[in-house]
């Protein structure tokens, strides 16, 4: 892989949040957060070799035009089916092949989408080195790999990262206007059709000063989705209180929120490390 970054701005970026700008500001490319799995693929293997064919078919797929789209690299059809056997019972699988996807936001144009992934692939190199799974997210897009299947994966509700705005608000209309965003952030997943799981149900919200996003990952079943999303939505009441903007980014869905209004802008322009649990990628190389 070649890294964009060096690794030291890597470790500064996954602690540093500080003087970020809030969600709604950011670039479609701006770091958010990494998982990397502790086991490491020795240099000039066969999965090193898929890993690299999977990374630049991910980049150059993103022109597509597709929000969601799944790959893998150096399985056969046989090899394929029995990984995601073991993934489905809970085991590993030694594998040369390599599996990933990627995921753009919902509200993204096709050129911010083809350059947010291809920016988010050129990082993995230097946020996980030779990790034989990883998963980063930026704030339009994510990224995803591993040696095993990452289709048909069970539901996942932990939490994979989370921050909350330094600044807060006890105003009963912010509260108010907080409550019905994400109120109709669930329900709107909740309504999503089996065509719109597919790539990902996305869901925007506006109530007064305050805008909320929520999106799924492709594949997963509508009510899988809706469960994520209330899961999410619960993360964030319960730990972020009255922040006037916070994100959390469940394993296979994402809510976030913020006041957009000149009464609350001043006051959002900083985020608290409120709770980071980096995405533990076990030695089973689960992403």
């Amino acid at each position: 892989m070649h890294p964009m970054i060096s690794c030291l701005a890597a470790v500064l970026l996954l602690l540093l949040h500080v003087g970020v700008a809030p969600a709604a500001n950011a670039a479609p490319g701006t770091f958010v957060h990494a998982g990397c799995s502790p086991s490491r693929y020795a240099p000039n293997t066969a999965f090193e070799s898929n890993l690299n064919s999977l990374l630049a078919s991910m980049a150059s797929a993103a022109s597509s035009g597709a929000t969601y789209n799944s790959f893998t690299s150096g399985a056969g059809r046989e090899e394929a089916e029995a990984v995601v056997d073991a993934a489905a019972d809970g085991a590993g699988a030694a594998s040369s092949a390599a599996y990933g996807m990627y995921q753009c936001r919902g509200g993204l144009r096709p050129g911010e989408c083809v350059s947010c992934v291809r920016d988010t692939v050129a990082r993995l190199g230097a946020a996980c080195a030779n990790a034989r799974a990883a998963s980063l997210q930026s704030d339009g897009c994510l990224v995803r790999y591993g040696a095993r299947s990452l289709v048909g994966r069970a539901a996942d509700t932990s939490v994979a990262y989370r921050r909350c705005s330094a600044g807060t608000s006890g105003d009963a209309g912010f509260l108010s206007a907080r409550g019905a965003v994400l109120a109709e952030l669930q329900r709107g997943v909740e309504e999503a059709t089996t065509a719109a799981a597919s790539s990902g149900a996305y869901k925007v919200s506006a109530s007064g000063p305050v805008r909320g996003v929520a999106q799924c990952l492709g594949g997963i079943p509508a009510s899988q989705c809706a469960a994520c999303v209330a899961q999410a939505v619960a993360q964030l009441g319960g730990t972020c209180g009255a922040a006037l903007a916070a994100d959390v980014y469940l394993v296979q869905c994402s809510v976030r929120y913020w006041a957009n209004s000149n009464n609350y802008r001043s006051s959002q322009g900083t985020w608290m490390q409120n709770a980071v649990i980096t995405l533990l990628l076990t030695s089973n190389h689960r992403v």
